[in-house]
């Protein structure tokens, strides 16, 4: 499973008027590093930024190590996988530094 890391809980939020439908909109999101693995399986040598959406009845991670949980995954569109990033906790940044 993927391994991410949430180096602080802070949130960034996105607003404004859909072109689409003239709606007005907002979305919170959270930045995480995320340590993806090359086509053999080998740990890439630095992690990569990623962007979780955080939606509005949930509170954003606290630093900590986590993992990709089976949760992120759903039926999506046409029998296609969908993946909302959902997070569980393997251990927490303040543990680590101890």
């Amino acid at each position: 499973m993927l391994k991410l890391e949430v180096r602080t809980a802070e949130v960034s939020l996105k607003q404004g008027t859909s072109a689409k439908t003239g709606k007005p909109y907002s979305i919170k999101e959270q930045v995480a590093w995320c340590f993806f693995v090359d086509a053999h399986g080998n740990p890439e040598p630095y992690p990569s930024r990623v962007m979780l959406t955080i939606e509005d009845d949930e509170q954003p991670y606290q630093p900590g190590i986590y993992e990709l949980s089976l949760k992120s995954f759903s039926l999506g569109k046409f029998g296609s996988i969908f993946c909302r990033p959902k997070l569980t906790p393997i251990a927490s940044v303040a543990k680590k530094a101890a």
